[in-house]
C-alpha cells in the first residue's frame, strides 16, 4: 500500500506540479490497507447454492437505485452504472459513465454512490433506497468515523447529501441482486461520453424481465 500511495504521489507531481507532503502518503497509505482490510472481512459467505439470490422490488411510492462500479484497463479507467426502477420493476432512468483514474475499487464504488445521489436530487426523486455490493461503502455510509484520503471526502460527501433527506437510505446487497448496475457499469466504455437511457436496451431485456416477476 505504500509503493501505492508512493505512486500515486508521484502522479500527482508528474499531472498536477503538486507535492504530497510525507506524512500524507504514510496515512493515506494506512488508510488504504485499512479500507483494504475491511473490504477483506466483508465479503459475503458462500450461501447454498440452491438459495437463488435476486433483485427485490421496492415497495410502492419508492424508487430503487442499484449502483455498482467497474475497473478498466489495468487501473487506469473506472466506470460505473447507475438504474432507477419503480415498485413494479420498471425501468425510471438509467446511467452510465467512465473517466481516467488510477481509483482503488473502494474508491470507485464510492464515485457511483455519489453521483447515484446527486443524480436522485436532479431529477426530483423523494423516497430512494440506494443499493451498492460493497458492504465496506454501506458500512463506512452508517458509521461516524473518518478517512484521511481521497475516499474519505467522497464519503462525506455522500453522508452530507443523505443528511438532507432523510427519505434517501443506502444498503448492502449481495452481487448477484445487482447485476442490471454490474452490466450497465461493464458497459459504461461503449458510450464515449456519459450515457442517459430510459428504455431498457436489448442486452439486458431478459435480465430486466426476469427481475419484475
Amino acid at each position: 500500500m505504500l509503493l501505492w500511495s508512493l505512486w500515486k504521489s508521484r502522479n500527482t507531481k508528474l499531472w498536477e506540479s503538486s507535492n504530497t507532503p510525507a506524512t500524507v502518503i504514510i496515512t493515506r497509505a494506512k488508510d488504504t490497507l485499512h479500507e483494504w482490510t475491511c473490504m477483506q472481512r466483508a465479503k459475503p459467505q458462500v450461501q447454498n447454492s440452491n438459495h437463488i439470490i435476486s433483485w427485490v422490488k421496492p415497495p410502492p411510492g419508492v424508487i430503487k437505485c442499484n449502483v455498482d462500479a467497474a475497473i478498466f484497463h489495468h487501473n487506469t479507467i473506472v466506470g460505473y452504472g447507475i438504474c432507477f426502477r419503480n415498485s413494479e420493476g420498471q425501468l425510471l432512468m438509467a446511467k452510465s459513465a467512465f473517466f481516467p483514474s488510477s481509483m482503488t475499487v473502494f474508491e470507485a464504488e464510492a464515485t457511483a454512490l455519489s453521483e447515484a445521489i446527486k443524480l436522485a436530487f436532479s431529477l426530483g426523486f423523494q423516497t430512494v433506497r440506494f443499493e451498492t455490493d460493497c458492504m465496506a461503502l454501506a458500512d463506512a455510509i452508517h458509521t461516524t468515523s473518518t478517512h484521511l484520503n481521497e475516499v474519505g471526502d467522497i464519503i462525506s460527501q455522500c453522508r452530507g447529501l443523505l443528511f438532507t433527506n432523510t427519505d434517501f437510505k443506502v444498503s448492502y446487497i449481495r452481487r448477484q441482486a445487482n447485476r442490471v448496475a454490474h452490466s450497465i457499469a461493464r458497459a459504461s466504455l461503449s458510450h464515449p461520453s456519459p450515457h442517459l437511457f430510459y428504455s431498457v436496451p436489448s442486452t439486458l431485456y431478459s435480465l430486466f424481465l426476469n427481475e419484475m416477476h
